[in-house]
């Protein structure tokens, strides 16, 4: 059933933390391809990297390391025991390079591309695989934070990424709610697509992927466009336009 006219809709536009707000892929490689020797497989090349990352390094690393379980039993890849196991490595090569203290480059735009979001009345939403510390440390010390209304970090999002869509809509009393979600991930993308529109009573939410395609994206733009965003862009500078075109901003945008 069509919702009415008269119900009042939000706009917000999530956004992935790792990349369209920092430049950590370059991080991510280093952090690997050290993991993988440990379990005596094979590093893997940057664009092979950009192929398969997938935020968390359990996540993606798991069906490489452990190939033979992965292959009897995909689900393994939420076993516990074994991603804690990955992520005790990558904690202590964090360390080992200072990643677990200083923090990555801003993607350029990223500052200018918030308050434009904001002055379009949209709602910034942050949606990180990232522990509560980075609310703290990479938001609110770098001068960021005052553009987030919220943060969706892995608390909210542990097992499959639709589950941070399912927060927001739960958490707020909107009764159409339209996310913008904007990813260089493509699981990301895969998963704004699977709530394009869900209908919950007389509460309506509808989602639209943004795939960013840059150098410091997880994916590669191959590999994001087989994810199937609504739009793909090279740059913040062309979210705004690109969402006017699409007829995603807000009636007081116009």
């Amino acid at each position: 059933m069509a919702m009415s006219s008269t119900v009042s809709t939000t706009t917000v536009l999530l956004r992935t933390m790792s990349d369209t707000v920092e430049t950590d892929i370059h991080r991510v490689h280093v952090i690997a391809n050290e993991i993988l020797p440990h379990y005596k497989k094979k590093p893997l090349s940057f664009e092979n990297l950009r192929r398969v990352a997938d935020g968390p390094f359990d996540l993606f690393l798991i069906p490489l390391v452990f190939e033979a379980a992965y292959r009897r039993e995909p689900a393994v890849i939420f076993n516990e025991a074994r991603r804690q196991e990955i992520r005790e490595h990558a904690m202590r090569i964090a360390h080992k390079h200072g990643y677990d203290t200083t923090e990555p480059e801003l993607i350029p735009g990223a500052e200018e591309s918030l308050r434009a979001v904001r002055a379009a009345g949209l709602t910034n939403i942050l949606i990180t695989t990232g522990g509560r510390r980075f609310k703290h440390q990479a938001m609110e010390e770098r001068g960021l934070g005052k553009y987030f209304d919220d943060i969706i970090d892995r608390e909210e999002t542990y097992f499959r990424k639709e589950q941070g869509f399912y927060h927001i809509f739960r958490r707020r009393n909107d009764k159409h709610l339209r996310i913008v979600l904007l990813s260089g991930t493509a699981s990301y993308i895969k998963a704004g697509n699977n709530l394009e529109r869900l209908v919950l009573g007389p509460r309506l939410l509808e989602v639209f992927t943004v795939a960013l395609a840059t150098e410091h994206s997880y994916n590669d733009e191959e590999t994001l466009l087989a994810a199937g965003p609504k739009m793909l862009i090279h740059g913040l500078h062309e979210l705004m336009p690109g969402l006017k075109e699409h007829d995603w901003l807000p009636a007081s945008a116009a």
